[in-house]
């Protein structure tokens, strides 16, 4: 029997079956959500059946603006144990030198970029959680 040699295919197999969002992963997001002080705007699972990415827009207003920042490193150390194509997140202040309100826009996993200026809140991104 001809020995093969293994070349590390197998993680690239590994990796095509664990594109998608697992029940885990979302898990994850929708504690640390729950546990934010921000209100979530939007939500959305991207990407079809596979469900490759997640869309969240949150809003933080009053006292609750200086703890957006926890979010963001949420969503840097998910990225880091889950994978995905991490997009720098997209921030509107409303309100200068003191915000009144903040808006953030993460994408979790493989999210594709919206086209034109960013509108937040609106009504659906497609298929809404």
């Amino acid at each position: 029997m001809e020995e093969t040699k293994n070349r590390g295919s197998e993680k690239l197999l590994a990796a095509w079956k664990g594109r998608a969002l697992t029940d885990e992963s979302v898990r994850e997001i929708a504690d640390a959500l729950a546990q934010s002080g921000g209100t979530v705007e939007r939500a959305a699972i991207v990407g079809g059946a596979d469900g490759n990415g997640a869309r969240v827009s949150l809003s933080y207003s009053g006292d609750d603006t200086p703890i957006c920042g926890n979010d963001i490193a949420f969503w840097v150390k998910w990225h880091l144990r889950h994978g995905g194509t991490p997009r720098p997140p997209k921030i509107i202040i409303d309100g200068i030198p003191f915000p009144d309100i903040i808006r953030m826009e993460l994408d979790f996993g493989n999210v594709q970029p919206l086209e034109g200026p960013l509108e937040l809140p609106s009504t659906g991104w497609g298929i809404g959680v």
